[in-house]
């Protein structure tokens, strides 16, 4: 796709500069007219609504995660030879995605989930750019077990997990969101990462 976009940019710019000679030949002036709104108007749209398809599909993966300094030790948990971490149990059993794992589970999934995934990268980005990267990276707000609870929610090894009975009313508790899944004592560890691991 960046082959194409950087080929059809190529393309629209000698169009440009077509447009800027001040020779046309035998052109009309409909013809001179049609390049104009053409170049000038038309093909911008839409090559930007083309770039920035493919854009939103780059910020969906790992990899983009990873260019950001600040994000390279969670990027790197994917990987850590650890079974408690739910980021590197997910991504080595291949439970989600592994070219989307950050997106699969850092998404909300309702109705304008990626969307709101999407702001929250712009926020992420004027944080870093223009605030400064903070010491420690916290979620903007509470991880909801309905992450958790779109995959594993329907799965009968989940409900018939002995530590999701432990008391009588735990499994309603958790899918109704009032016992998070990330309480101490569950899964409360979502990255291994080296300032709070000493043998990582």
């Amino acid at each position: 796709m960046e082959i194409t976009l950087a080929l059809l940019a190529v393309i629209n710019i000698s169009f440009i500069v077509f447009l800027l000679l001040k020779e046309w030949g035998s052109s009309t002036p409909r013809a001179r007219k049609f390049v104009s709104l053409f170049t000038l108007g038309v093909f911008p749209i839409f090559w930007g609504l083309g770039v920035v398809v493919h854009d939103l599909k780059q910020v969906q993966k790992v990899s983009f995660c990873g260019k950001c300094h600040v994000m390279t030790d969670y990027v790197n948990s994917l990987n850590v030879d650890d079974t408690e971490p739910l980021s590197a149990v997910h991504y080595q059993n291949n439970w989600v995605p592994q070219e989307k794992a950050c997106y699969a589970c850092h998404t909300h999934y309702t109705m304008f989930g990626s969307t709101n995934a999407k702001l929250r990268g712009l926020t992420h980005l004027y944080v870093y750019y223009i605030k400064g990267a903070p010491e420690k990276i916290e979620l903007y707000e509470k991880y909801e077990n309905r992450e958790c609870l779109r995959c594993h929610g329907p799965a009968r090894k989940f409900a018939e997990t002995k530590a999701h009975n432990l008391e009588n009313d735990m499994l309603e508790q958790i899918r109704a969101g009032t016992r998070s899944c990330l309480s101490d004592g569950c899964h409360d560890v979502g990255h291994s990462l080296p300032s709070e691991e000493e043998d990582w």
